[in-house]
């Protein structure tokens, strides 16, 4: 396991951009694709789609990244993994051997995060949107009604009420003159209320990596999970190529798996949606 610390801008420079707007309702968020017809050329291949494909994928997380020096701004949503199919076979639908279909969206472009049993060695790049789909949408519903959680004893309670919480974490890159706005659900939380203790562990979401050489921002994220137990600082343990190894310590192979830990200064807000 590897642990890099990342130095960033003061929380309090960023608390202004992390609260505005109203959170994502993941539950209702989507991307939809509308893919034309086309052969797969691999022999064994059972996918039935002479009229094409659409699919509609719960979306994960967003980040909003921002350009600082033009104030531009490019979303990218990464959507819920699902298990490789063949689609609309007569039967067998599941592929064998399997893996994780899971991608990063923007309305420009599309990257693939598939996994396998092992990995291979090579590193996916961002695509155009218009290479391969007929059409393409991201939907993303907000909540209505909402309320920022702004101590530990409203956080406390908002999670004793089993309503849906939402994270909007920000973090900047001086180097690099971007800002990144990670949203995600909070999936699963730890908290105590008797001392108003509480602390995030949640994902998949997306993180940049500050040590990627690429010069587009979809080829420079990675998945990541998170964990916090304030709001100025954020851990999160990246996806990377890990290898597995046997008792001697020798390398069998390699396979993508969470295994190295970034720490980040970071303007963490809260928010609770009303489920109604």
């Amino acid at each position: 396991m590897t642990r890099r610390k990342a130095l960033l801008a003061p929380a309090s420079a960023l608390l202004a951009a992390s609260a505005k707007g109203a959170p994502c309702n993941f539950q209702s968020s989507y991307m939809t694709w509308d893919v034309p017809p086309k052969k797969d050329p691999r022999p064994y291949a059972r996918h039935n789609i002479p009229l094409g494909n659409k699919a509609r994928i719960q979306l994960d997380a967003i980040v909003d990244v921002t350009d600082l020096r033009g104030n531009a701004t490019e979303r990218y949503v990464l959507i819920a993994p699902c298990r490789t199919e063949w689609v609309y076979a007569d039967k067998g639908l599941f592929q064998i051997p399997s893996r994780e279909y899971c991608n990063i969206y923007s309305l420009k472009e599309e990257r693939t995060l598939m996994s396998a049993i092992t990995y291979d060695g090579e590193v996916s790049a961002g695509t155009p949107i218009g290479s391969q789909f007929r059409s393409l949408k991201i939907d993303v519903k907000q909540f209505t009604k909402f309320r920022e959680l702004t101590d530990r004893a409203a956080i406390n309670r908002a999670i004793a009420e089993n309503v849906p919480l939402v994270g909007r974490t920000v973090l900047e890159d001086r180097a690099r003159g971007e800002r990144y706005s990670l949203e995600y659900p909070i999936r699963t939380m730890n908290f105590r209320p008797e001392n108003g203790s509480f602390q995030v562990d949640t994902g998949p979401l997306l993180v940049p990596d500050r040590g990627s050489r690429a010069g587009k921002v979809i080829d420079r994220l990675e998945m990541a999970h998170i964990a916090y137990k304030t709001l100025d600082q954020a851990e999160f343990i990246v996806r990377r190529p890990t290898p597995v190894t046997d008792k001697a310590g020798k390398e069998l192979a390699r396979t993508l798996y969470y295994s190295e830990i970034a720490e980040w200064k970071a303007s963490t807000v809260i928010l609770a949606g009303d489920a109604g």
